[in-house]
């Protein structure tokens, strides 16, 4: 326990070792800004970031953010400069430039080097997606389809994603399982598989064929986020934690990791740790309802029912939803406080009629009052919408 102890009160101390990749929030609030269109901002503390440690990642930013500001020349300065710390890293943003600038002649050459380079645009994302849309006024998509800029694989794995989007996933996996038989080496054949499996509802089947991306590309961000879908569906919460945490060394700043890490160590019952890193989010993302509501679930688990009761007041003055009147009556319930439990059980119905689970709960509040007759009201159209909960409580009190 003293060992225990000891670690709580580092974490308490020292939020940042949350983070293995000992990213600073300053960092992580730029990437924050840019998402939710705060160019200037962000674009400013880039300044400071690059002046201190002129990552790739930094330098990307700023092009973006200049490229958002329709500041093209800018955009293009600072692609220049990135291209000659990570060769080609760049390409795909040149390309929108110069497809923004309409100019024919540099989009094809810059597309050329994409396609050569270990940051090649896949066909599906080049030609179906709104932001390379301009290749179509620019007339480009004969050059692109001609000669050799795509394999046949490349190709057909193109045409599966097409059916995908159309939802016409018999069509698809007739083709990604045709790829697989000649050559079961194609990684995204496999991803694509997984996706039409899991769409289909195919759980187990999704998990083997995603398992199969992975071990031909480990590191493969689309892939990782796949299987960690999969996984928190089939409720198996270690390891989908275990991806969770290769995306986030993979990119360190995209906020929604974070968010999901905190709610996966909340469902492997990891209470205080999820509780350190939903304090950490709340720094940066004050006003974030759902955090707020997984800090509130995390603190009932541990009986802090004051800070439980805190938090889901924060996100109830923020968004109205269901669950948070449904925890919020949990921790009146856990404090005998009985009255107002049933005033958030009865919010909750008055959004979903007919949960059976919660006129369990307000039965019981009810019962708890001294309103035997109320409660058995309550516990029968429980027993009406599949609640077992209420069964129980009807065969033990309203007989």
């Amino acid at each position: 326990m003293g060992l225990r102890l000891i670690y709580i009160i580092i974490l308490l101390l020292f939020p940042s070792i949350l983070f293995s990749q000992n990213i600073s929030t300053k960092a992580l609030c730029v990437f924050i800004d840019i998402d939710n269109g705060k160019y200037i901002t962000a674009n400013d503390s880039l300044d400071d970031l690059i002046s201190n440690n002129p990552k790739p990642e930094f330098y990307l930013a700023k092009a973006e953010i200049f490229f958002k500001l329709s500041n093209y020349n800018e955009a293009l300065t600072y692609c220049n400069k990135l291209d000659k710390i990570k060769p080609f890293y760049s390409s795909e943003l040149k390309l929108k430039i110069y497809l923004e600038n309409e100019d024919q002649e540099k989009a094809k050459l810059v597309l050329e080097e994409n396609l050569k380079s270990t940051y090649k645009i896949s066909l599906f994302d080049l030609l179906e997606t709104e932001e390379h849309s301009s290749i179509y006024q620019l007339e480009l998509e004969e050059f692109i389809l001609s000669g050799n800029l795509y394999s046949r694989t490349e190709k057909q794995l193109y045409q599966a994603e097409r059916l995908i989007l159309d939802n016409k996933y018999n069509q698809a996996l007739f083709i990604v399982k045709e790829m697989l038989s000649r050559n079961n080496n194609i990684a995204q054949a496999h991803y694509l598989q997984s996706k039409i499996e899991y769409f289909e509802g195919d759980l187990n089947g999704s998990l083997k064929s995603i398992n199969a991306a992975l071990n031909l590309k480990k590191s493969n961000s689309e892939y990782l986020k796949q299987r960690r879908v999969v996984n928190y569906d089939l409720k198996e919460y270690k390891t989908a934690l275990q991806d969770i945490n290769k995306l986030i060394k993979i990119n360190p700043y995209q906020i929604d990791y974070y968010i999901t890490k905190a709610d996966l160590l909340f469902k492997t019952d990891q209470f205080d740790e999820a509780i350190n890193l939903t304090n950490y989010i709340l720094e940066i993302l004050p006003d974030n309802s759902d955090v707020l509501y997984l800090s509130s679930k995390s603190h009932f688990k541990n009986k802090n029912y004051f800070e439980a009761l805190k938090a889901v007041n924060q996100s109830l003055q923020i968004k109205s939803k269901k669950e948070y009147y449904e925890l919020r009556g949990d921790i009146y319930c856990a404090t005998n406080t009985y009255e107002f439990a049933i005033k958030d059980y009865s919010m909750f119905l008055d959004m979903e009629a007919y949960n059976g689970d919660i006129y369990a709960k307000k039965g019981y509040a009810r019962l708890k009052l001294g309103d035997k007759k109320g409660a058995c009201s309550d516990w029968e159209k429980g027993k009406r919408y599949g609640s077992y909960e209420a069964i129980n409580y009807l065969e033990r009190y309203c007989r």
